[in-house]
């Protein structure tokens, strides 16, 4: 317990330090997320309409910081990582919070802006930059207990690993859903592996429903890790005999068939004959994107700031990468070597599968539109529990070096931490 309280007090104040130093409006999308909380707050509802809810008081401070976007997309601070601005932000009318000037608020599910609701009015008298502030302590929040989950299923290393990972220290330090989004996924995996450990329990069954309940009310990306969560619970339901392999093998390919024939799901972008690329079939899709993606997603994973313009240095990123490679290779070997391997598949299962819905979903929104919006590695979050568990799994599966290497690991993790923190700091300060 003492360890655990060591390590909560450690993520607090790391992500405390992180969110002083991110200025507004530069952690992912935060604008478009402070909008919709401001939105709910001053109206007092939980729908946010599509057009008219990004507040004067939103937009002038953007247009003061340079994050204003134009009609590409694009602000001062997109591809130009060399741009600096340290105004500061006037006080404005209470009144600008409600006069609307157009659109920017995110749109998502309510549950996150709920539970920023009362941080935000605990400040309602103070400026934008406290109120944003204040709404960032959920993300904190949610960090912390992240933190807490990842120590009650593999430890004090893996806790770190994940904790103090440099892109979920940023996405923590700003006003975003994805946070919850990351700790509820979290909880599920938890009640999977407990099930797997366990036995199909009614008390597991109801905290994974109600997991799944409030994700999907935070964030309907949940629907990708559902086919996982089906695949364990007909693995279990069946005592682990061949249907139930059969059948938890069903749960995750069948899924797949709603992309490639457009079944009706949540969340799936509609194509028609009528869409710009509805003639691009997948393998055309993944020879266009296939090394954006590879290439962009994997630094992305680790640390981008600055509106996507600042990453992680180069020596960081080959040092990381090689570590990486390493643990892939031990985690081949471990797969080979140990004889109780349900954890390790559940966990590249979960991640895996999940990775390949990212790509389907991107894939039929680029056939809907006729362009892509992008997948970042910050998309992989709510695996980051299994994604770190691999990676070390991998990395000591030499039993003899096994407490030096996780000691190297915790440290190195730490530092990288640091280091993401310094260039983050370097960047805007």
């Amino acid at each position: 317990m003492k360890r655990l309280i060591v390590l909560l007090a450690a993520v607090l104040l790391k992500s405390l330090v992180w969110m002083a130093v991110v200025p507004i409006w530069q952690a992912p999308d935060e604008q478009a997320h402070f909008a919709q909380l401001e939105y709910m707050t001053e109206n007092k509802t939980l729908s946010v309409p599509s057009l008219d809810n990004l507040s004067k008081e939103i937009a002038v401070s953007e247009q003061i910081l340079g994050t204003f976007r134009d009609q590409f997309g694009n602000n001062q601070y997109t591809y130009h990582p060399d741009y600096k601005n340290h105004s500061l932000i006037p006080v404005m009318p209470i009144s600008w919070r409600t006069t609307y000037v157009g659109r920017e608020a995110a749109g998502y599910p309510p549950l996150y802006y709920q539970l920023a609701e009362p941080f935000y009015n605990a400040v309602y008298s103070h400026n934008l930059v406290d109120r944003v502030m204040a709404a960032r302590i959920v993300s904190v929040i949610c960090v912390v207990i992240l933190a807490a989950v990842a120590y009650q299923i593999g430890g004090l290393v893996l806790a770190v690993l994940v904790s103090f990972q440099p892109m979920i220290s940023f996405v923590a330090a700003g006003v975003h859903p994805d946070n919850l989004l990351n700790l509820l996924c979290s909880l599920a995996i938890w009640m999977c592996l407990l099930i797997l450990k366990n036995g199909l329990r009614w008390k597991y069954l109801a905290f994974l429903a109600l997991s799944v309940f409030l994700a999907w009310e935070t964030k309907i990306l949940i629907v990708f890790m559902l086919p996982v969560m089906g695949a364990v619970i007909a693995y279990k339901l069946f005592r682990e005999t061949k249907l139930a392999i059969f059948l938890a093998t069903l749960c995750l390919i069948v899924p797949v068939g709603a992309f490639v024939w457009q079944w009706t799901i949540p969340y799936m972008p509609v194509v028609t004959v009528a869409s710009p690329l509805a003639g691009m079939n997948f393998v055309d899709y993944m020879k266009f994107r296939g090394p954006k993606l590879l290439f962009e997603m994997w630094p992305w994973y680790w640390g981008v700031f600055k509106w996507l313009g600042v990453t992680l240095p180069p020596l960081v990123m080959k040092v990381i990468t090689r570590i990486a490679i390493l643990g892939v290779i031990g985690l081949g070997v471990r797969l080979v070597i140990d004889k109780n391997k349900k954890i390790l598949i559940f966990f590249i299962l979960a991640s895996s599968s999940y990775l390949l819905y990212l790509v389907l979903w991107d894939w039929r929104l680029m056939q809907a539109i006729g362009f892509s919006q992008g997948l970042q590695g910050r998309y992989l979050f709510p695996n980051i529990i299994p994604q770190m568990a691999l990676l070390l799994a991998g990395l000591t599966v030499f039993k003899r070096f096994e407490k030096q290497i996780s000691t190297l690991l915790v440290v190195g993790m730490v530092a990288l931490n640091m280091v993401a923190l310094y260039t983050v700091f370097q960047s805007y300060h």
